[in-house]
């Protein structure tokens, strides 16, 4: 909900048009499980001022009258909201040069030096940054970076596959998630679609260390995550535990931690959505991407101080991350200037 606030207010802060748009969300049920897993979830979050509301059969079918599915029913946020992830970043990245950053691209970070037990500079591949706090924000780069330092991380990835359409003969302008789809509208025409809920975690060695500690999370998302054993497992091994700031790290080797699109989960996300949602019917596929996710054994992401006197943590936002960025970027610089973030964020501090 801030950071929502936030996403309102932005392109009047940078002085750019994002994008941002608030079109609302739909979450359809197709189970009576489904259903009561959006009651459970509603119930929970009746003190949080969200807007939410739960629908019905009757209510699905006056909102979304071009689905062809008996939906049982499910939740709708009215002030939901969209924007292209590389407009916004791009736009951000401006604003922040004007304002005096400096933003080093192809510059991979090694490790960070401390004085006196706290941190004092940053090491680049390409020189050391004097400083006297750094946030470690990498993604699912995060685990890795700071395990070198001494702190274990608990955090895995997981792989998902997004497909663009074309789809010039609808006019469906909410966003909507339902068993196996999701799909949204975009800026520049066309829709993003998903198979919604359907991940593929590549098994590393980190797979079998955190074992434990994601085995809950493995249980509650049994069906959601196909577990891939192969060559990523073999890469891992090769892994270099640790290095010193004077060695060529994996951040230089890889610059770009990305996967391959899966094609058959594109072919089959456009496939559950004309099913859902016959008006998209004579689609294609013009693209399709993967993104790895960095998730946490709760879902939920580390914003936090770590033991490291200066050094912060923000990762593992499971697929959140770009909605949370607004709030999450204004928190955590809080934490670093030592000013009281404005919540509790017990939920997400980092526990060794």
């Amino acid at each position: 909900m801030i950071a929502r606030d936030m996403w309102r207010t932005l392109a009047t802060r940078i002085g750019e048009d994002i994008g941002y748009q608030e079109c609302g969300i739909y979450y359809l049920a197709s189970s009576r499980r489904e259903m009561a897993k959006y009651e459970g979830w509603l119930a929970r979050v009746a003190g949080a001022g969200l807007e939410t509301k739960l629908l019905g059969p009757k209510d699905v079918s006056a909102m979304l009258p071009g689905a062809s599915k008996n939906f049982l029913g499910g939740l709708y946020t009215a002030h939901d909201g969209r924007a292209e992830p590389s407009v916004v970043t791009a736009a951000v990245a401006e604003a922040a040069r004007r304002k005096g950053a400096s933003l080093l691209t192809r510059c991979a970070v090694r490790g960070v030096e401390t004085s006196a037990g706290e941190v004092s500079a940053v090491v680049t591949e390409r020189g050391h940054i004097r400083c006297e706090a750094a946030l470690v924000t990498a993604g699912m780069w995060s685990r890795m970076f700071l395990r070198n330092l001494g702190i274990n991380f608990e955090q895995l990835s997981v792989t998902a596959t997004v497909a663009r359409i074309d789809a010039t003969t609808t006019s469906i302008d909410v966003s909507v998630g339902g068993t196996d789809f999701a799909f949204r509208k975009r800026r520049y025409g066309g829709y993003s679609i998903a198979v919604r809920n359907m991940n593929m975690a590549n098994v590393t060695v980190d797979s079998l260390l955190l074992a434990k500690e994601f085995l809950q999370a493995l249980r509650a998302s049994r069906g959601d995550v196909r577990l891939r054993l192969g060559r990523y497992f073999i890469e891992s091994m090769g892994h270099r535990k640790r290095w010193t700031n004077d060695d060529i790290t994996i951040f230089e080797k890889v610059r770009i931690n990305g996967a391959d699109p899966i094609r058959n989960m594109a072919t089959k996300a456009l496939y559950n959505v004309v099913s859902a949602f016959p008006e998209f019917n004579g689609s294609r596929v013009t693209d399709a991407w993967s993104g790895v996710i960095d998730v946490t054994p709760t879902s939920l992401p580390t914003t936090s101080a770590l033991p490291i006197s200066g050094l912060f943590l923000a990762s593992g936002f499971s697929g959140h991350g770009f909605g949370l960025a607004p709030a999450v970027g204004g928190i955590t610089a809080s934490l670093i200037m030592g000013k009281s973030p404005g919540m509790d964020l017990s939920a997400f501090k980092y526990r060794a």
